[in-house]
């Protein structure tokens, strides 16, 4: 523990982990004032700035890896930041949007503060797959801050709803993100009754997919605000499409990105996500679902129609090789063989019309799985470990903090497999393949 001193116009940057109180004075933190006696966390990897309002004294407590060192004026952007968004009106929805860390996360938070400081509810959407601070990734999530309190990170938050997308690569997937994120915020708006809900984003926003997801999500919530975090020329394209399409219809700013801002190695971003399923599949249970009853609603393998005697002929001669387990779903015949000479599964077309799926056995050892309820709403994380085709049996592993199976409507498959240290070892993009063959569109 150590007694930090520090005069207005000076900024404090503090690393965590770290336990803060203030002595004397007040501060400003992410958004919300601090003054005597009050106290603030810093999460362990994050950083956040200190500003003070008057002469103030702060209690620091450093955890390992912790720092607290003064912060040059010109590497931050709190001073432009806060400006910017004391002039809005974040009643409604504002949509955060900018590259890969620029800072959206540190707004997002900000903006929360600011509105629960004026004794209001907000909601938090978190959409960034691959990087989610509220929830596992491959999901997007909800949570709300309630009327005065504060939060120096979104990981202090738990999310009251969530939505799995079964991947992190969100350009595979955006459309579905839209709709995600649209139904948590009319949630949040209709159901807990917030009067603000703020989105945090991804930073896919470069190529022209990217600039179309972004105007289309944009266009879909009908927002009061969308910010843009700018470094250098990287949101241009982004900008541009969005002030030709929308500038009349929403309220656009534009803020500075920090010019201290660490961007993060891809071994950095694979390390949070691993730590991400880890925490939600931790500590780690195996249980048994009837896929008859509990069916994997985007591949219903188990759940489709067993085959007659001379279909299943046809289908041997076609195949040439052992079956293990064979039947109709949707459109198309799924049949499990022992081997595969690729990894991706093997499409063969049936003479008499039709096609055949080849999946070699133990294809779904490690899939990362969402167990949903009626509604499509998350309820727990998977791992799928095995199928046991003779009694339509799956069994999956979960966290033992998730005890009510009996609220599980469907599962649904995702696209990446884990090991059994819930380390990512593949993305299986053929998913989507195998959806749209047996259901002849994409998994409700």
């Amino acid at each position: 523990m150590q007694i930090y001193a520090i005069e207005p116009g000076k900024l404090l940057r503090i690393g965590g982990p770290a336990a803060v109180r203030v002595i004397e004075g007040e501060v400003y933190v992410m958004g919300k004032v601090y003054g005597p006696d009050s106290r603030f966390t810093v999460l362990r990897a994050r950083k956040v700035i200190v500003k003070p309002r008057t002469a103030a004294k702060l209690e620091i407590t450093l955890g390992p890896d912790g720092s607290v060192e003064e912060a040059r004026p010109e590497e931050e952007v709190i001073d432009v930041w806060e400006d910017a968004i004391s002039k809005l009106n974040l009643d409604g929805i504002t949509i955060v949007l900018g590259a890969m860390d620029v800072g959206k996360t540190t707004l997002t938070v900000m903006l929360a503060n600011k509105i629960a400081n004026n004794n209001k509810r907000v909601g938090i959407i978190d959409a960034d797959l691959g990087q989610n601070d509220l929830g596992p990734p491959a999901t997007v999530d909800a949570a709300i801050l309630e009327p005065g309190q504060a939060i120096t990170h979104l990981r202090m938050l738990r999310p009251i709803k969530a939505m799995f997308l079964k991947t992190t690569s969100v350009e595979r997937v955006w459309q579905d993100v839209i709709a995600a994120v649209k139904k948590l915020s009319d949630y949040l708006l209709e159901v807990e009754k917030v009067s603000s809900v703020i989105v945090n984003t991804d930073g896919w926003i470069s190529t022209e997919r990217a600039v179309e997801y972004k105007t289309s999500l944009v266009e879909k919530l009908e927002p009061s605000n969308v910010i843009v975090i700018r470094r250098a020329d990287e949101a241009d394209s982004l900008l541009k499409a969005l002030q030709e399409k929308l500038q009349d219809r929403v309220n656009i700013t534009v803020l500075p990105a920090p010019p201290a801002a660490r961007i993060r190695s891809k071994e950095d971003r694979r390390i949070h996500r691993e730590m991400g399923y880890g925490k939600y599949l931790t500590p780690p249970r195996d249980v048994s679902v009837d896929l008859k009853s509990t069916p994997i609603v985007n591949f219903p393998i188990c759940a489709g129609m067993p085959l007659k005697q001379d279909l299943l002929n046809l289908v041997r001669r076609v195949v040439r090789q052992n079956i293990l387990h064979c039947e109709l779903i949707g459109g198309c015949m799924v049949a499990i063989v022992p081997s595969l000479q690729k990894k991706d599964p093997e499409i063969l077309d049936m003479p008499a019309g039709g096609k055949v799926i080849l999946l070699p056995q133990g294809w779904e050892k490690g899939l990362l799985v969402g167990l949903e309820d009626e509604n499509n709403f998350l309820l727990a994380l998977g791992r799928l470990k095995k199928i046991y085709y003779n009694n339509s049996k799956a069994i999956i592993t979960i966290s033992k903090n998730f005890t009510d199976l009996s609220k599980v409507h469907h599962i649904r498959l995702g696209m990446i497999r884990l090991n059994e240290q819930f380390e990512e070892v593949e993305k299986v993009n053929y998913i989507t393949r195998l959806e749209n063959l047996v259901l002849g569109k994409r998994g409700k």
